[in-house]
Formats: C-alpha cells, structure tokens, sequence
C-alpha cells in the first residue's frame, strides 16, 4: 500500500473552527437573552421585549449560517477521505500527500492530494458534489443539478487543477527541479453523475462510473515520464518541506 503523510489538514481546521464559532455564539446569544429577559421581567420596557426577539432572530440567523457552512466543510472532508482510501491502494512505492498549501510568487494554491511515484508526480482535485455535473471542460463554469432541481455553477475543477500544476511545477523548479506534473479530477460522490465534454488533457474520474480503479490504473500506467528512485525522493523531500513548514503555522 503506499505511504500516506497524514497531517491537520486545511478543513479539519476549518471544522474546528466552526465548532468553536457555533459554541461561542450560543453561548454568546444565551446570556443576552436570559440578560434582557430578567430586565423585561422587572421593567417590562416594551423597547426591551423588542430586543429580545432581534437577539432570538440574530441566534437563529447565524445558527443556520454556521450549519451550512459545517455540512459544506463536512463534505468537503469527506470527499477527501474517499480519495484517499482509494489512493492508498497504489503499490508501496507511492506517497501520497494530502491538503498541501503552496506559495508561489504571492500566490497561494491549496492542493488537495499530491501523488509521487515511479509513473511520475500527480495532482488530484477532489470533488463531492452530488447530482448531475454537465459543461465543458473549456469553460470557466460547469452547471449542478441536484436530485431537487436545484441548479448553481462551479468553477471547473479541470481549470483549478491546472492551476495546481503550474504552481506547484513553479515550486519545484524554484528548487531545482522540473518534471512534468499530471493533474487529475476525482469526483468521490456516489450520487454524482459527470456528463461533463473533456477535449482536455487532464482526466476526470468518478465513483459512479468505476472511477476509482480507472484512477488507479492511470496513475500506475502512466509512462509518458518515470521518475528514478533519486528524483522521487528529491520531489518527496521538498513536499515534506511544505508539510513541516504548514504544521509550524
């Protein structure tokens, strides 16, 4: 099985934070409220009665706000989480580095996995949305349909992965290194279906369509460009550098 360098990742961090946020507002609205109460209850100033329905009405707001944005980072982990179950079925001679956040020339990328090995180093964008994904790969935008109808646009994970590369690439040959890098788009939801048009050079794979095995496949056929046991763990030793370097943050 290949190696994995598990490390906090980005939305676990964000998960707690959330946690954090919703605890404290609770808190936050209880005492206000059992505070304007115990003033009405001895006054019974029609100004306060008024106040204690606008902090009802702010606790409800900003519960509803943080509960979307928890089930948001929730699926997000656990898209990530589904990649990496598969991922960790290469051959021992991959290492797989998850959530990896790379500055290069002012600009920050969060990467979602980077995979390297013997066929060469890859960068998998990971996706859990459900419900039908339709487009192009060539535009900015694809469209989602949930199972309820309802539509919103997503920015094309085919350009954001592309955008991943090149930073990364940038990263590496800054150090001295220049391989080509592979990205990848892993959609991890079982309810999704891709009916998205790739004229792209960047594979989509996902779960429903037995993408996991195909994902895997192409990962260890891939000889377009092999890396040497040396220069793997030179892109190896510069990534761990990157994963220190977060986890001193």
């Amino acid at each position: 099985m290949a190696k994995i360098y598990h490390h906090e990742r980005q939305l676990e961090r964000d998960l707690q934070h959330l946690k954090q946020r919703k605890v404290l507002y609770r808190l936050l609205s209880t005492v206000g409220l059992c505070v304007t109460i115990l003033i009405v209850w001895q006054y019974q100033l029609l100004v306060l009665i008024l106040v204690a329905v606008a902090i009802v009405g702010l606790y409800i707001i900003s519960q509803c706000s943080l509960s979307k944005q928890l089930g948001k980072v929730t699926a997000g982990l656990e898209g990530e989480d589904r990649a990496l179950e598969v991922l960790r079925n290469l051959p021992a001679t991959y290492s797989i580095f998850p959530d990896i956040q790379i500055v290069v020339d002012g600009r920050t990328s969060q990467l979602d996995t980077i995979v390297v090995g013997p066929t060469g180093i890859f960068v998998v964008e990971v996706k859990n949305h459900a419900g039908v994904i339709t487009g192009h790969t060539n535009e900015q935008q694809l469209l989602q349909i949930k199972h309820d109808g309802y539509k919103k646009t997503i920015y094309n994970p085919v350009k954001q992965v592309a955008t991943h590369t090149y930073r990364l690439h940038r990263y590496l040959y800054q150090h001295g290194v220049d391989f080509w890098i592979q990205g990848t788009v892993y959609f991890a939801n079982g309810a999704a279906k891709i009916d998205v048009a790739n004229h792209s050079s960047t594979p989509i794979f996902s779960v429903n369509e037995n993408g996991s095995k195909r994902l895997l496949y192409y990962i260890e056929e891939r000889q377009s460009r092999t890396l040497a046991k040396s220069e793997q763990r030179t892109v190896e030793k510069l990534i761990k550098h990157i994963v220190k370097k977060q986890a001193s943050n």
